[in-house]
This record gives structure tokens, sequence and C-alpha cells, in this order.
């Protein structure tokens, strides 16, 4: 299954919803504060839908829900160099 998350500000989807292309092939719809997520099974008829929704409502389409907080180096911390764990190339 493949699924679809959309962000708006004013927690309206009746578009996305009512979408007579899309009503026929969504099969999960999940919704929380400002967000709608949508499951698609992985057909084939359903693959040609997956350009019409990225075509038509990319635009309010998120990928990421949390935000990756992990340390990166050189600039949140300056990585220890040991010397002797590298060696000197011959070539």
């Amino acid at each position: 299954m493949r699924y679809y998350t959309f962000y708006r500000e004013n927690n309206n989807f009746d578009d996305i919803l009512n979408d007579s292309i899309l009503k026929k092939s969504i099969d999960e719809v999940t919704t929380w504060y400002q967000h709608l997520m949508i499951g698609v099974y992985e057909t084939e008829k359903n693959n040609q839908n997956n350009s019409y929704i990225t075509l038509k409502y990319g635009d309010e389409m998120i990928n990421d829900l949390i935000k990756d907080h992990s340390p990166v180096p050189g600039v949140d911390y300056i990585p220890k160099r040991d010397a002797s764990k590298y060696t000197k190339s011959t070539t």
C-alpha cells in the first residue's frame, strides 16, 4: 500500500476525498489536525493515479512528518580524528 500525506492550514480536504477519480482507488483514510493521509493499494490501475495525485495535489503533499534531529558532523560537533586509524596509501 502506498500512502500520501497532505497538509492544509484550513483542515478542509473535501476536494481530495470527493474527487471522482480518487474516490474509487482510496482504500484507507486517516485524518488529524491539519493533515490527511490516504492509502492506495498498488495495482496497475492505481499506479496511473499516482501521477494524477502528484500533479493535482502535489503542492499540499508532505514527505517527512518527523524532522530528523540527528547531529551533523562538522556543524553540531567536531569529530575527533585519530591518525592511527588511517593508513597511508602507496598508490
